[in-house]
């Protein structure tokens, strides 16, 4: 039998930034703390970027993912490959 152990996702950097933008300042009401701190992993609210959100949601190593995720930023109006 075949599955999928890990994929590529390739996102344009606007879509990206955009996206994480979105979320940057949503707040937990039962910390007060912003959510974007335990969706970055290591990095935390203060040195989260898009690519270092993106990178901890695909980490198959963060408890949530069910397969790697490798998220590539394209420069904006390019295509992959």
């Amino acid at each position: 039998s075949q599955a999928v152990l890990e994929y590529q996702v390739f996102y344009r950097r606007r879509y990206a930034e955009a996206a994480f933008t979105s979320c940057r300042g949503v707040r937990l009401p039962a910390t007060g703390g912003y959510a974007i701190a335990t969706m970055c992993g290591r990095y935390g609210a203060e040195l989260c970027t898009a690519q270092r959100w993106l990178d901890f949601q695909g980490d198959k190593n963060n408890g949530l993912a069910p397969l790697q995720i490798d998220f590539r930023l394209l420069p904006n109006g390019s295509e992959p490959g």
